[in-house]
């Protein structure tokens, strides 16, 4: 099996690479020029970006699956950027994919889709209605993706990570060793709203899985580990690991503008970690349950999460610090 991998230097990416060259596919990863030496061993670069259709078509050619993992993760980014990259690119990826004849095109879009309306336990069928420009621009091309699929162009599986940690992540598991270093953090409302994550090689093997699942083909399916963590317990568990004692500020679900406003003031002035995090937006989306059923993934997949945050996120952490 050939596969072609968007974002292949990427945290995900770069994971799922590795995995299927262990896996004995062959394997081409999209890489802008100069960032070749970022790509696993193993893997053939094909230099370009998703703006370059001659390189997109040079990496499907000959490739039985497209795995496109690649899109601008900055929710902070200019609209028109964050819709540019992670629509037009998923646009030009299809393109490039059809006309090189792949069976199947996977793309890796995010639980964002959902919003912070979404109920807890949301499944694949709960209305989309994201909160940010970075949920939309993943609604708008998961139709993208699902119309050429309609269309018989192409087999299209969407994957939905929740929040992804393990090796190599320089996002959310940084953040949140920076963040607690700092010695403190915002607790909205008790922190009892749940928090889904799941480690980079759970992620990975939903991939390969989804990949050559006959049934899968026109299908969604959220990726977590299954448990149930409320955001207060995460905390707990990454701080004991990280060795630090921190400081639990009460943020009660009424004040969360006003607390957000206070909070990154004081942040700023003592040069706290993390302090760009503290906005309304931020605090109040830890108010909204953010727990998602992996049901259908687990039935129809047989995905069945390997690593949980209890044992695997204290391991990751400790290779940071």
């Amino acid at each position: 099996m050939r596969a072609f991998v968007t974002g292949a230097t990427g945290f995900v990416g770069s994971h799922l690479a590795e995995r299927l060259l262990a896996a004995g596919w062959a394997v081409r990863g999209l890489v802008r020029p100069g960032r070749e030496a970022a790509l696993p061993a193993g893997v053939e670069p094909v230099r370009g970006t998703l703006d370059d259709l001659p390189a997109l078509r040079q990496g499907c050619a000959g490739c039985e699956v497209v795995f496109h993992v690649a899109a601008e993760l900055d929710g902070d980014a200019p609209r028109e950027r964050v819709l540019h990259v992670n629509v037009g690119g998923t646009e030009n990826v299809l393109r490039a994919a059809e006309e090189a004849g792949v069976r199947r095109f996977l793309f890796t879009s995010s639980v964002a889709v959902y919003g912070e309306s979404a109920p807890e336990a949301a499944g694949e069928d709960t209305p989309l209605r994201p909160t940010g420009v970075y949920g939309e621009s993943k609604v708008l091309a998961e139709d993208l993706s699902f119309s050429h699929h309609a269309r018989g162009l192409v087999e299209v599986v969407v994957l939905r990570p929740c929040f992804v940690y393990g090796p190599r992540d320089r996002r959310f598991t940084r953040t949140l060793v920076r963040v607690l270093r700092g010695g403190w953090f915002p607790v909205v409302a008790g922190g009892s709203a749940p928090l889904d994550v799941v480690h980079v090689a759970d992620v990975v093997e939903a991939h390969l899985l989804a990949a050559v699942s006959p049934q899968a083909a026109g299908r969604a399916y959220n990726v977590t580990d299954g448990a149930r963590r409320t955001i207060r317990e995460l905390l707990r568990i990454a701080s004991r690991a990280l060795g630090v004692r921190v400081r639990e500020i009460p943020v009660p679900a009424w004040a969360v503008g006003p607390a957000a406003v206070t909070l990154r003031g004081l942040a700023q002035l003592f040069r706290v970690p993390g302090a760009h995090l503290l906005s309304p937006g931020n605090l109040r989306a830890m108010l909204a349950p953010h727990h998602f059923s992996i049901a259908r993934a687990r039935a129809e997949l047989d995905y069945a999460p390997r690593y949980q945050a209890e044992t695997s996120l204290p391991d990751v952490l400790a290779r940071l610090s």
